[in-house]
C-alpha cells in the first residue's frame, strides 16, 4: 500500500509526538481531529474529543475503511456496551493495520482505550503518514527521508516563483510562502502574493487557506493562527501541506495559463540584431487569462542595465509589443513571465554582434539525421538519437523540444559534438507518436516538427499465460507457464513486486521455442503483482495479482450448522470449509456433558469441504471443538433435545370422552396440540404394527385398535403449525384402544380406552314381540341379538293387557355373549306392551312392542253340529342349544289341555304335532312318542345352521318360537 520508508525517521516523529516535553500538543490535537473528521464525514460521523470518542473503536474502524477503501470485516461489535466489547473493537483495528503493513510501535490498544492523549495522537499521525504523506511520495526518487522528500515535492510546486522552502515551521509562519504555493499551483488565483505584508501573518495565512479550500479542494485542517504561531508544529504543517500534492484546480477558478503565452520577434530570437539598434518583440498572452506580462533583459556581464519598453496595443487584449536597445556585443538574457510564471521557452538567450552577417541565420542549412527522427527499430526505454549539424546555418543555437503521446514533454540529453554539431538522445517511455521540434535562430527547420512513431514489433496480445494462481500460500512455489510462440520475436521481461514494494526474486526459464516458466517463492503475506513485458510491450490485462496468504489461517475456516439445538436421535449435518485456510490438519470433536468424546461420521466430499454427521443418543449439552493446524477455530455449545416433548403434548376431543361412547358409523374427532412440545418441524403419522421398524420413524405415531384387534384407518391433517386433527370411524361396536407414542414412549394419558356402540346392528325378533303367534297360557319368548353392539346391560319391561296391573316377569338368559333369550308367561289374552333397552338406548325407539296373545279353537264335530273349543295351555319346549350333524337331538314338548264344552256332545281333542324345520324351511326327519301329554321328538339334523321348532295344534300352525340362535347345528 505504501512505499518503504525510513523506520528510524518515522519512529523519531512518533517519539516527538509522545514526548512529555512537547508544547504544541494542542495544535496537533486540533489538526489531527480535523483531519479525521474530514474523512469521517463520508460516514456522517464526527469526533469531538480524541481521548473519549475513540475508546470504543468504532470511529477508528470507520476511518480505516474510508482510508483503505477496504472492509474491516464483521468481527467487531457495532454497539459495544461493555469494556470487553470496546477492547475487542480496538484490537480489530490494530489487526487490520498489521494486515495493511502498518507498523505500530510503543502504542498499545489499552492506551487508546484509556484515552492517552499523546499516544492517541501518535496513532493518528501513523495513519496520516501512511495513508496521506507516504502514499503521495511513492513516485518520488529515493533520497533522504520522507520529510525531505515531501519538502522536495513542495519545492517543485514552488519552482515557477523562484522561492524555496527549507523547513515546515518558520518558513510558513508569515503566510507569504503559502500564498506563493497557491498561486504556483493555480496561477492568477492569488496574483498579488508578491506584495503581501509579512507582518500580517494570520491574515495572509487565512487568505491563502480560504482560496486553497475553495478552488483547490485542500481542507483547512490547520487553524491560520496555529500555522502563524511561534509554536508552529511541523507534523501539523506536514499534514496540511501534503494535501497540496494531489490537489486539482476546480472548474471556474479564476486562474491563468502562462504556458499559452507566445514570445516572438528579433528581440527574443536574436536574428538580425546589431549593438545600438532596437530589438523588437511581441508577447501574445491573449489566451492566458487575466494577468500581467513582465519583460526584463539582462545584458552581458559588466554592461549597463538594459531598459525595456513595452505596452498592450491593438484591439486584442493580452498582446504586448515592445523593444530594448542592446549597446554592447555579447549574450543577452530576455526574461518573460506571465503572472510570475515563465512563458514557454523563457528565458531567451540572444547573441548580438557588430558584424551583421554573423547575425544572419538560415534554418534551411541545418542538417539533421538519425533514428530518433524516424523511429526505425526504436522501442520504449531504448536510446533514440539524432545529430544536428548547423555549421553553415549562421550564428545561432538549435532549440529542441520533444513532446510524447500524452502531450507531456520528454527529457533529452544534448552533447556538443565538435563546433556546429550536436548529438541529441532521448528514451521514449512508451509506444505512440512523438513530436520532435527543432528551431534554429527562433525559426523552425523546414520539416519541423518531426513525427516519430514508436511502434511495437510484436503482438503482446497473443502472449498466453497459464497457471496464474490467484491464491498461493507461504511455502508454496507457484509456477506460471507463459507462451510467446505466436506473439512475434521479442524478449520476455518480468517484474514481481511484494506488498511492501520490494522486488521479489524469481526464475524465468525458456526453451528457445517461445515457452517460458516463471517461478516465484513468496515469503511475504499480501498481494504480489507480476508485470510482464514482451518486446517492450506490456502484456495485456497486467499487472497480474497473486494473493499470498499465511501457510495456515484457522480464522478462515468456515463452520456451517443449521442450529445449535439438536434433535435427539436425528442426524445433524454440519460442514467445515477450509478451502481458504491453507495447509493444516483439521480436527473435529464432539464431547458430551460428562467429558466423553462421541462418535462423529466424517465424509470429505469436496476438496477442502468436510462433512460431519452426528446423531445425539441422549439428551443434554455437547461441545463442538474444531481445530485447524493445531489452532482453535471454534468451541461451540450444542444442546440435544427430543424433537417432541411428550410432557407438553396436549391431546383432547369429544372422541376421547370415556363417559360418552362412540357410535358405530359416526366419525370420531380429536385434536393433538404439539405447538408447545416441538423443537422444530415434526412428523405425525399412523403406526403400522405390521412393520417392526420404519425407514424414517415419525416423531409421534398414532394407533387405534378395534374390537377384533386390527388397526383402524386414521385421517391426520395439520390444521395449523403444530396442531393436528385426527379422525377415525368405528366400523363395529366394542372396545377400542387409542395409543400415541414417541419412539416407544407413550404420550400422557395413553393408551386411552374407547367404547363404540352400534345400536343399529341390534336385532330383536321372536313371537314375544310379534302381533300374532302367541297363545294364552303358554310361555312366549323373543331374542335380542347384540353381538355386534358391544357389551351393555339388557333391560326388558313387560306390561300386560288391561289396566297394566299384570306385569309378567321376563326370564333372560345369555347362551352366547351378546345373544339373549327373553322368555315370559302370557296368562291373559289381548295386547301386551314390551319395552327393551340396551344400555341407555331404547331398542323400540320409545314405542313399546305390541305382541297380542290369542286363545285358539281347534277341532269341530260335524255329527253333532256343535263346537268344542280346546285350549292348549302351559306349552313349553325343552331342547339343547346345539348338536352335531347326523347326531340325534331329543325335543320334549309339555302341554296341558283345557276343554270348554259348547254342546252337550264333545270329543277328545287331537294332540299337537311337532315339526323341526332346518335352513331353507326343509323338514327334518323326526320320530315322535307321546305319554301323559309329554311329547318326545327325536330329530336327526343333516344341515349346518339355525333350525326352528313348529308346533301344530289341529289344523292351524302355531309357530311357537324361532330358535335360530338356540338350536344350532354344527359339524
Amino acid at each position: 500500500m505504501t512505499q518503504q520508508v525510513n523506520e528510524d525517521e518515522r519512529q523519531c516523529y512518533l517519539d516527538d509526538v509522545i514526548s512529555e516535553n512537547v508544547g504544541w500538543i494542542r495544535i496537533q490535537e486540533k489538526t489531527f481531529k480535523r483531519w479525521m473528521n474530514e474523512h469521517l464525514k463520508h460516514r456522517k460521523l464526527e469526533v469531538e474529543d480524541i481521548t473519549e470518542d475513540l475508546n470504543d473503536g468504532l470511529a477508528l474502524i470507520n476511518l480505516l475503511e474510508v482510508l483503505s477503501h477496504k472492509s474491516i470485516g464483521r468481527n467487531y461489535t457495532k454497539k459495544p456496551r461493555i469494556n470487553a466489547q470496546k477492547m475487542e473493537n480496538i484490537v480489530a483495528t490494530f489487526n487490520f493495520m498489521k494486515g495493511e503493513g502498518i507498523k505500530i510501535v510503543n502504542i498499545d490498544s489499552t492506551d487508546i482505550m484509556q484515552g492517552n492523549m499523546k499516544l492517541t495522537l501518535g496513532l493518528i499521525w501513523t495513519l496520516i503518514f501512511n495513508y496521506q504523506i507516504a502514499a503521495n511520495l511513492k513516485d518520488v526518487d529515493s533520497g533522504g527521508g520522507p520529510k525531505k522528500q515531501l519538502l522536495n515535492k513542495i519545492n517543485q510546486k514552488l519552482r515557477p516563483s523562484g522561492r524555496k522552502a527549507k523547513n515546515f515551521t518558520n518558513d510558513w509562519t508569515d503566510g507569504t510562502l503559502l500564498a506563493c504555493l497557491v498561486n504556483c499551483i493555480a496561477p492568477g488565483l492569488l496574483p498579488n502574493y508578491t506584495i503581501l505584508n509579512p507582518d500580517e501573518k494570520v491574515e495572509n495565512v487565512k487568505l491563502a487557506m480560504d482560496l486553497a479550500e475553495t478552488w483547490l479542494g485542500v481542507p483547512k485542517l490547520l487553524a491560520p493562527e496555529d500555522m502563524a504561531s511561534t509554536s508552529a508544529d511541523d507534523l501539523s504543517n506536514m499534514t496540511y501541506l501534503s494535501g497540496f500534492l494531489d490537489c486539482k484546480v476546480k472548474e471556474g477558478a479564476p486562474v491563468v495559463y502562462p504556458n499559452r503565452a507566445i514570445a516572438r520577434g528579433p528581440g527574443v530570437s536574436g536574428v538580425g540584431l546589431l549593438p545600438g539598434k532596437p530589438a523588437t518583440f511581441e508577447i501574445d498572452a491573449s489566451k492566458c487569462g487575466a494577468g500581467d506580462v513582465v519583460v526584463t533583459v539582462d545584458g552581458p556581464e559588466g554592461s549597463d542595465p538594459v531598459k525595456v519598453e513595452y505596452s498592450a496595443t491593438g484591439d486584442t487584449p493580452g498582446i504586448y509589443t515592445g523593444s530594448y536597445h542592446p549597446k554592447d556585443e555579447g549574450e543577452y538574457v530576455v526574461n518573460v513571465t506571465f503572472c510570475g510564471v515563465d512563458v514557454p521557452k523563457a528565458p531567451f538567450t540572444v547573441k548580438i554582434y557588430n558584424d551583421g552577417p554573423r547575425n544572419k541565420v538560415d534554418p534551411k542549412k541545418v542538417k539533421v539525421e538519425g533514428p530518433g527522427l524516424t523511429g526505425d527499430d526504436i522501442l520504449p526505454e531504448e536510446n533514440a538519437w539524432f545529430k544536428i549539424n548547423y555549421t553553415e546555418a549562421g550564428p545561432a543555437e538549435p532549440k529542441v523540444e520533444i513532446v510524447g503521446p500524452d502531450s507531456q514533454p520528454i527529457s533529452f540529453n544534448v552533447e556538443q559534438d565538435g563546433k556546429g554539431e550536436q548529438y541529441v538522445s532521448y528514451k521514449p517511455p512508451k509506444f505512440g507518436m512523438y513530436n520532435v521540434a527543432i528551431n534554429f535562430g527562433g525559426m523552425p527547420l523546414p520539416n519541423s516538427p518531426y513525427k516519430v512513431k514508436i511502434s511495437p514489433k510484436v503482438d503482446a496480445s497473443k502472449v498466453k499465460i497459464a497457471g496464474l494462481a490467484q491464491l498461493v500460500r507461504i511455502g508454496d512455489n507457484p509456477i506460471f507457464n507463459i507462451d510467446t510462440s505466436a506473439a512475434g520475436d521479442g524478449k520476455l521481461e518480468a517484474q514481481v513486486v511484494s506488498p511492501s514494494g520490494k522486488l521479489l526474486k524469481f526464475v524465468l526459464d525458456d526453451d528457445d521455442k517461445g515457452h517460458h516458466t516463471l517461478k516465484i517463492n513468496p515469503s511475504e503475506i499480501g498481494t504480489h503483482t507480476i508485470s510482464l513485458v514482451y518486446g517492450k510491450v506490456p502484456v495485456p490485462h497486467g499487472p497480474f495479482s497473486v494473493k499470498v496468504r499465511p501457510e495456515c489461517e484457522p480464522d478462515k475456516v468456515k463452520l456451517s450448522i443449521e442450529n445449535t439445538t439438536l434433535r435427539l436421535g436425528q442426524p445433524t449435518v454440519f460442514k467445515v470449509d477450509s478451502t481458504e485456510a491453507g495447509n493444516g490438519d483439521l480436527r473435529v470433536r464432539i464431547i458430551d456433558s460428562l467429558g466423553n468424546e462421541v462418535d462423529v461420521d466424517h465424509d470429505q466430499a469436496d476438496y477442502g469441504v468436510d462433512t460431519f454427521t452426528f446423531v445425539p443418543k441422549k439428551e443434554g449439552d455437547y461441545t463442538l471443538d474444531v481445530t485447524f493446524g493445531g489452532e482453535p477455530v471454534t468451541e461451540q455449545k450444542l444442546t440435544a433435545e427430543p424433537r417432541l416433548k411428550l410432557d407438553k403434548l396436549n391431546i383432547f376431543g369429544d372422541g376421547l370422552n370415556s363417559s360418552k361412547p362412540l357410535k358405530v358409523g359416526e366419525q370420531c374427532k380429536m385434536t393433538i396440540d404439539a405447538s408447545r412440545a416441538m423443537t422444530g418441524d415434526i412428523v405425525i403419522r399412523e403406526k403400522d404394527p405390521s412393520k417392526m421398524s420404519q425407514d424414517s420413524p415419525a416423531d409421534l405415531e398414532l394407533l387405534v385398535v378395534g374390537p377384533d384387534g386390527r388397526p383402524v384407518t386414521l385421517e391426520i391433517e395439520e390444521s395449523e403449525e403444530g396442531v393436528f386433527k385426527v379422525a377415525f370411524t368405528p366400523d363395529k361396536a366394542g372396545d377400542y384402544l387409542f395409543v400415541a407414542e414417541s419412539e416407544g414412549v407413550a404420550a400422557p394419558k395413553c393408551p386411552i380406552p374407547l367404547k363404540a356402540r352400534g345400536l343399529k346392528s341390534v336385532k330383536v325378533y321372536g313371537p314375544g314381540i310379534e302381533p300374532s303367534g302367541n297363545l294364552c297360557g303358554f310361555d312366549t319368548h323373543f331374542v335380542v341379538d347384540a353381538r355386534e353392539a358391544g357389551e351393555e346391560k339388557l333391560q326388558v319391561d313387560i306390561c300386560g293387557p288391561g289396566t297394566g296391573e299384570f306385569k309378567p316377569m321376563p326370564t333372560i338368559t345369555e347362551p352366547k355373549k351378546g345373544l339373549f333369550n327373553v322368555k315370559y308367561d302370557v296368562g291373559l289374552h289381548n295386547m301386551y306392551g314390551v319395552n327393551v333397552k340396551y344400555g341407555e338406548e331404547s331398542l323400540n325407539k320409545g314405542k313399546p312392542y305390541k305382541p297380542k296373545v290369542h286363545t285358539h279353537s281347534v277341532g269341530a264335530f260335524p255329527s253333532t253340529r256343535r263346537r268344542v273349543e280346546i285350549q292348549v295351555t302351559h306349552m313349553s319346549v325343552e331342547a339343547p342349544s346345539q348338536c352335531s350333524v347326523d347326531d340325534y337331538i331329543d325335543i320334549r314338548l309339555k302341554y296341558a289341555q283345557r276343554f270348554k264344552t259348547l254342546a252337550s256332545v264333545c270329543g277328545p281333542a287331537q294332540p299337537p304335532a311337532v315339526k323341526v324345520l332346518g335352513p331353507g324351511r326343509k323338514m327334518v326327519d323326526t320320530k315322535t312318542s307321546v305319554k301323559d301329554s309329554v311329547y318326545k321328538v327325536r330329530a336327526s339334523p343333516v344341515e349346518i345352521g339355525p333350525h326352528k321348532v313348529v308346533v301344530r295344534c289341529s289344523d292351524s300352525d302355531l309357530v311357537y318360537g324361532s330358535f335360530s340362535n338356540m338350536f344350532e347345528i354344527t359339524k
